[in-house]
């Protein structure tokens, strides 16, 4: 019998760090890449190799993460008997900054978080999900994973503390580097750079992103609702630049 753990919510919310956490669990199998097995027409299937493999590998826990199986909750309950879902969350803002320097525009990005986190609300009381945001997991990792790993059934170890340790590429990723994140091979090197480094916070960086105010579609309307709901202050200030 193995234990079944699938991470999703809006891109670009950590969905790959947690992954890469449990990944340093002896006892888990976590593919490194995204399967997106619910967009198929049969997933179970691919359900059946994934667990294979995890026993195959002397595991007792599967771990899957496409943060677009958000919009495939219901389909992952009538595939998977006894899912554990992790709902990720990230303030809005850092999510939009990320997807404009990936792709280079804010509309996608923007709608992304809008509809992601209208299911991730609707379905966060749900006794098969746990919500858990970027910022909580990498300002009290300890306490996150704890939680993560009681309500999913996986054991904790220290060693996911010290998930940088064992360097893990993600993607069919051959290289992880600081590189510009833009769109295409440089985004895959720095998101892997990133998911292998010491725990470090990124939150913030809308401030540096949109000095003159975060998007409107973010902190304004349905978006500043969504903000609250979470524990994010839509109406906080970037700050400005010191004079020189």
């Amino acid at each position: 019998m193995i234990t079944k753990t699938f991470i999703c919510g809006c891109g670009h919310s950590g969905t790959t760090l947690l992954a890469n956490m449990l990944a340093a669990n002896p006892r888990a199998y976590v593919p490194q890449f995204e399967s997106y097995m619910f967009f198929k027409d049969d997933p179970r299937p691919f359900l059946r190799r994934y667990y294979l493999k995890t026993l195959l590998r002397g595991r007792r826990h599967f771990v899957e993460k496409t943060p677009r199986h958000v919009y495939r909750i219901d389909e992952i309950r009538r595939c998977v008997d006894g899912a554990r879902i992790v709902l990720m969350v990230r303030d809005g803002r850092d999510v939009s900054a990320s997807f404009e320097k990936r792709h280079g525009e804010l509309e996608t990005g923007n709608a992304r978080w809008l509809e992601a986190n209208e299911i991730v609300l609707a379905e966060r009381d749900a006794p098969d999900t746990i919500l858990l945001r970027y910022e909580d997991l990498v300002r009290q990792p300890e306490e996150w994973l704890r939680r993560v790993c009681e309500f999913t059934g996986i054991p904790f170890r220290e060693s996911m503390l010290r998930f940088h340790e064992s360097q893990r590429l993600w993607f069919g990723g051959k290289e992880m580097a600081q590189a510009s994140g833009a769109q295409g091979e440089d985004h895959a090197k720095l998101r892997n750079w990133q998911v292998n480094q010491p725990l470090f916070d990124g939150s913030g960086k809308w401030k540096k992103a949109f000095p003159d105010g975060a998007p409107a579609a973010i902190v304004t309307g349905r978006g500043a609702d969504l903000m609250r709901a979470f524990g994010y202050d839509p109406d906080e200030d970037p700050g400005r630049p010191e004079p020189e």
